[in-house]
């Protein structure tokens, strides 16, 4: 994922402080970014200092100023051009899997567990990408289509996780008729 490329995608639907910012990469899913908060400030300044965001500080009363991100003309054109560029194949990190790679060396009550800590990780996942879809949490303001593709990324999200409960339910009924040989 491109860290800046994101700031500038979410820039482009309105003005955002970091803050702000950093909400909207917890609160979807789908886009993963496993780095520090400081990170986005320093993107913020990177891309500032490259002319595709401008800042704005708003004076608050009784509260530190509020810095008030703004995509620039030159900022929507990487965000033009990197969107149309060719996209990279997924590649999807998955700790689980390198653990149930290795799980020989768990007893059968150890990877019982195993599994159903993951499983209900993904039903509460799950469970979470379906409300904030219903609640429409994170997802722009600004035209049918694009609202249209908001939605199916989160959908996509939302079938991937149902998928992934299918295979864990196979998984766990596999295991259960090879358990203790």
């Amino acid at each position: 994922m491109s860290l800046t490329h994101t700031i500038l995608g979410f820039l482009s639907w309105k003005p955002f402080t970091g803050y702000e910012l950093k909400k909207l990469f917890s609160e979807t899913d789908f886009i993963y970014w496993s780095g520090n908060n400081n990170q986005i400030y320093k993107s913020l300044v990177q891309l500032s200092s490259e002319k595709l965001v401008t800042r704005e500080v708003v004076q608050q009363d009784s509260l530190p100023a509020k810095k008030i991100y703004h995509i620039t003309d030159k900022g929507r054109k990487e965000l033009h051009d990197w969107a149309s560029s060719s996209p990279e194949f997924a590649q999807v990190k998955n700790t689980f899997l390198m653990q149930l790679a290795w799980s020989g060396e768990l007893n059968d009550r150890e990877l019982s567990n195993l599994i159903g800590e993951y499983q209900y990780e993904v039903e509460m996942r799950l469970a979470m990408c379906r409300t904030k879809l219903e609640r429409r949490t994170v997802l722009p303001d600004r035209t049918e289509r694009e609202e249209y593709i908001w939605e199916m990324l989160w959908q996509k999200e939302i079938d991937y996780l149902k998928g992934e409960l299918n295979w864990l339910v196979k998984l766990s009924q596999g295991v259960v008729k090879r358990s203790g040989k």
